[in-house]
């Protein structure tokens, strides 16, 4: 019997070239994936933080509950070296205090890109929190978001 001889010469490479490109097309998926991965976990993070800022200065608001109304206002970050010493400068009383408390909230409010916020009491307990931040560098454009969050004191 005469063996036949099959000349397939080059489909080995072809074959190898075809795996590579597969998996380029998987690694490119991947790090793609990757990438809106960490996006969004800088998003959820920095929705956590404005949830904790809206609890602390409701604990804070809770503490100080015949004074409510100091806490009243818009706010913005600090962006200087204000201490809690400025705010205690005057002495100690239910007003400095909250002036104290709103210091210390502001400092905290820099961790938010471009963070501000609103605080508006109604009736002496009715609390309203809005905190606003900005997103831009997350979705390419100048995208803000806010946390709304109502409670009584």
């Amino acid at each position: 019997m005469i063996a036949h001889r099959h000349y397939q010469q080059g489909f080995t490479l072809l074959e190898v070239m075809i795996s590579a490109l597969v998996l380029s097309v998987g690694l490119l998926g991947l790090a793609g994936l990757q990438g809106v991965s960490l996006k969004m976990s800088q998003g959820s993070y920095l929705r956590v933080q404005a949830v904790n800022l809206a609890y602390e200065i409701t604990d804070a608001m809770r503490a100080n509950t015949p004074n409510a109304a100091s806490y009243n206002g818009t706010f913005a970050a600090i962006t200087g070296n204000q201490t809690f010493a400025t705010a205690y400068s005057s002495g100690t009383t239910s007003t400095t205090i909250a002036t104290a408390d709103l210091t210390a909230w502001r400092n905290h409010l820099a961790y938010l890109p471009s963070g501000t916020a609103t605080i508006s009491v109604t009736g002496g307990t009715m609390v309203t929190i809005t905190i606003t931040w900005d997103e831009s560098r997350l979705e390419g454009t100048g995208s803000s978001q806010s946390f709304l969050f109502t409670t009584e004191l």
